[in-house]
């Protein structure tokens, strides 16, 4: 397993920058385990299924067997589904649909020097969260917290760790560049530590 350090004062991770690029654009929406989706191709209504997305991230599509879903975006899946289609020549030129009909919790876990620890949960439809309104939303940071080390470890959909290092004190100032924000994905765990006196 690789392990992977990255050191992050305002942003990181190009892709993260707007919490609600989900919003805007839905093929956008990430899909995760748990979710539950329907897929159904255009003129075929005999294709049609709604299942959850189980915890190996696949669905079972109608003639095509397990498809691993989780890990893409709505507009990924649906590609991915079309050309298992035409590649397995059961269509020739499908139009699929995926919608997702019910969302599987999503939340991260906070630590350390936080009002309340514990975890938080994501508004049902998105896929990120910033950072300082999960610190908000568990009544802020300590008196004695170190706000500007704050600590956030990732693993990504191969199980490999990410390490960032955000410094919040600087993006609840409101001095991010552009007015940027670090993003929380599902499964972070945020640790804020104690200052040094």
């Amino acid at each position: 397993m690789h392990r992977f350090t990255f050191f992050v004062f305002l942003l990181l991770a190009p892709g993260l920058l707007a919490a609600d690029d989900a919003k805007k654009n839905p093929d956008q929406l990430r899909l995760f385990a748990r979710d539950q989706v329907r897929v159904t191709v255009q003129g075929e209504p005999d294709v049609a299924v709604e299942r959850q997305i189980d915890g190996a991230g696949e669905i079972n599509v109608p003639l095509l067997g397990a498809v691993k879903v989780a890990g893409l975006t709505i507009g990924e899946a649906q590609q991915l589904i079309v050309d298992r289609y035409v590649r397995e020549e059961i269509f020739i030129r499908p139009e699929v649909v995926l919608t997702i009909t019910g969302y599987a919790p999503k939340e991260a876990t906070l630590l350390g020097q936080v009002a309340k620890q514990g975890k938080v949960l994501f508004p049902a439809e998105t896929t990120s969260l910033s950072i300082v309104e999960a610190i908000a939303e568990m009544g802020g940071l300590t008196r004695i917290a170190n706000g500007g080390s704050v600590r956030i470890t990732r693993r990504d959909a191969q199980g490999a760790e990410q390490n960032f290092t955000v410094n919040v004190d600087k993006l609840i100032e409101g001095r991010g560049a552009n007015g940027e924000t670090f993003l929380l994905q599902p499964g972070d765990i945020v640790f804020v530590p104690e200052r040094v006196f």
